[in-house]
């Protein structure tokens, strides 16, 4: 599918998160709760940030919970990036069964638009 291969706005596809930086690829595969917390955080208020990165961490750690906010989260990414949408159904999938390689690229957004504050690894 092109879906994950294609970058479609995104500066990475989403095989993205098996490339690059083994660093990045180890921390987003073994602490996606954390690593997923980290960007929850940094795309809420400055002043605010590590409260909304424990909560953010709290809720990666909740499977359902995560994978409904994850969805969310990359819907208000997109819309915020001016990237093109996802189908529900795929949406949900790639959340679902893909959730590492969603947050590795929507990391990578963040940290391509944002540049600073800097994420942990990037």
């Amino acid at each position: 599918m092109e879906i994950f291969t294609d970058e479609r706005g995104y500066e990475q596809s989403l095989w993205g998160c098996c490339g690059g930086n083994i660093i990045d690829t180890v921390y987003t595969w073994c602490l996606c709760p954390c690593s997923f917390g980290e960007w929850y955080g940094r795309r809420r208020e400055e002043d605010e940030c590590v409260k909304n990165t424990i909560i953010g961490t709290v809720i990666g750690m909740c499977v359902y919970v995560a994978w409904y906010f994850l969805w969310q989260e990359r819907m208000a990414a997109q819309d915020e990036y001016g990237i093109e949408k996802e189908d529900t159904p795929i949406a949900l999938f790639l959340v679902i069964c893909c959730g590492c390689c969603v947050v590795t690229q929507e990391r990578a957004q963040y940290q391509a638009r944002k540049g600073e504050p800097k994420l942990i690894t990037y």
